[in-house]
């Protein structure tokens, strides 16, 4: 079930860090001092990952250092407190929290939903055997999430309501990454909504129906934002987009895939064949505003949202397409 309550819990962590730390104040320009970059529990990026071993960082004199944030919500605090310069967050908990008055900005994108014709990257699996064949079958199922109201609960959220399911008739369960496949399979839950890349070696033992992404128009799966004052202090954030421009450059180039699965196999231990033979999603450091926009008035339809926030000042202008 969709809440309003999405980035409430967040709203009262960051406003006690800017009440505690200043909001970032001592934050500022980082040429000459160590860029902080959250990263999730897995800290896999695979733009992190390449950009710190190819140099593209320090091309662009930044010393990085990745700090794991608990998620999108906890990154959003992190900017504000001052103990991340740029927070990795999904593009709706970002537009929620600027909807709910965070000073902070979008600097960068870095990773959308794969498209048709590209192969679907993420999906809704059930076990092999079972017996939910459609959006229909999932009413009245438990569906497993990385986070409650989180990006895939909305975009599940979005497709069953595409397909004549009302979300509502849904029990979102949260669970890690790690756990869900597992949790799939052993019955706990009915389906997990996660991205091919996370099954591991659970390929054989689930099926997915249906990509709830590749229904959607472009979704910024990832996104960074910083503070608002730490944007207008210096020139690292735009140097900090022009890394990611030249990272996604570099990761969008045939010649490099496979050298790229080598470096992600490093990090997440499985093989990079296996890697390979997944669909991976799209990475892009530009920002679509029209395609911000569209997500928020997917929360408006979802009632997690009274109405579209202007986005113009959300989106710093050197990072939009």
């Amino acid at each position: 079930m969709i809440s309003r309550r999405i980035g409430a819990a967040a709203a009262v962590t960051a406003m006690l860090l800017v009440s505690a730390c200043g909001g970032g104040d001592d934050a500022g320009d980082s040429a000459n001092a160590t860029t902080k970059v959250s990263v999730t529990t897995f800290g896999c990026e695979i733009w992190n990952t390449w950009a710190i071993s190819k140099g593209v960082y320090a091309k662009h004199r930044l010393d990085v250092e990745l700090v794991r944030s608990g998620g999108g919500s906890a990154a959003v605090a992190a900017v504000l407190s001052g103990a991340a310069d740029f927070g990795y967050v999904n593009g709706y908990t970002a537009i929620n929290a600027y909807n709910t008055g965070f000073p902070i900005q979008m600097v960068s994108g870095a990773n959308v939903n794969a498209l048709p014709p590209a192969k679907p990257a993420q999906g809704v699996f059930v076990g092999k055997d079972s017996p939910i064949k459609s959006p229909a079958d999932l009413a009245g199922k438990k569906i497993a999430v990385n986070e409650i109201n989180g990006i895939n609960q909305i975009v599940t959220a979005s497709w069953l309501k595409a397909n004549g399911v009302e979300p509502d008739s849904v029990s979102f369960v949260a669970l890690p990454f790690a756990e869900q496949i597992p949790a799939v399979l052993s019955g706990r839950v009915d389906a997990a909504q996660l991205g091919y890349s996370l099954l591991g070696n659970n390929n054989d033992g689930v099926r997915s129906l249906a990509d709830p992404f590749a229904s959607s128009n472009k979704v910024y799966i990832a996104t960074y934002v910083a503070a608002k004052n730490f944007v207008a202090k210096g020139d690292a954030a735009k140097r900090f987009h022009e890394a990611m421009t030249e990272t996604a450059q570099q990761l969008n180039d045939p010649a490099n895939k496979d050298e790229s699965f080598r470096l992600l196999s490093e990090c997440q231990k499985v093989p990079a064949e296996t890697l390979a033979a997944q669909p991976q999603n799209a990475i892009e450091a530009a920002v679509d505003l029209g395609a911000l926009d569209r997500m928020a008035q997917q929360m408006v339809d979802l009632k997690m949202m009274q109405k579209k926030p202007d986005l113009e000042p959300f989106v710093t202008d050197f990072a939009r397409s």
